[in-house]
């Protein structure tokens, strides 16, 4: 789809990831994950090859993270507390 002159205007940055201009602004300025640079009073464009790569590791990420490739880890404390013998030892004893 995208050879290395095509450029995007921010609103098509924006459509294509399904996001809002401002959150396209973001990420393309802010966070830095798309590279980009201004032209003029034209706003800011993308390379559109930049878009697509972006598009493709987050999408793999995600598949990663939903597959169950990588480990999960299981998380918490083991319980090491001995169980409540009380009771036993009260009927026991009558």
């Amino acid at each position: 789809m995208a050879d290395t002159t095509t450029m995007l205007r921010l609103e098509e940055v924006a459509a294509r990831l399904a996001i809002s201009y401002t959150q396209a602004r973001m990420l393309v300025l802010y966070d830095g994950k798309i590279p980009y640079f201004k032209v003029g009073s034209r706003g800011i464009r993308v390379k559109a090859e930049d878009l697509e790569k972006y598009i493709t590791s987050t999408e793999q990420k995600k598949e990663e993270a939903t597959s169950g490739t990588k480990d999960i880890p299981t998380g918490g404390l083991k319980d090491t507390r001995e169980p409540y013998l009380g009771h036993q030892i009260l009927s026991k004893e009558e």
